[in-house]
């Protein structure tokens, strides 16, 4: 009975407490990692799209100097089009 109360029983709960908090640890690494994968998928599309429009409007602005023919204006808007 002794070895019961002192032994068992507390070993019974340090088993189930350790058992919570390795789920409650694995949530919150989960978490994290969905956290951070979310983090890098806004950035790499609103940085991505927006550094590609700013790099084919300064494309475009170098390259206005051209005569205005119906290939030179569609060859300025290509970039747009490699874009979408």
């Amino acid at each position: 009975m002794l070895i019961d109360y002192f032994i068992l029983k507390p070993n019974r709960k340090v088993a189930h407490l350790t058992e919570k908090m390795n789920t409650i640890q694995a949530l919150k690494q989960q978490h994290h990692q969905a956290f951070n994968y979310r983090l890098k998928r806004f950035a790499v599309t609103k940085v991505g799209i927006a550094s590609a429009f700013t790099a084919g409007a300064g494309y475009q602005a170098l390259n206005s100097r051209r005569p205005s023919s119906n290939v030179a204006k569609l060859s300025q808007f290509s970039w747009l089009l490699r874009l979408l």
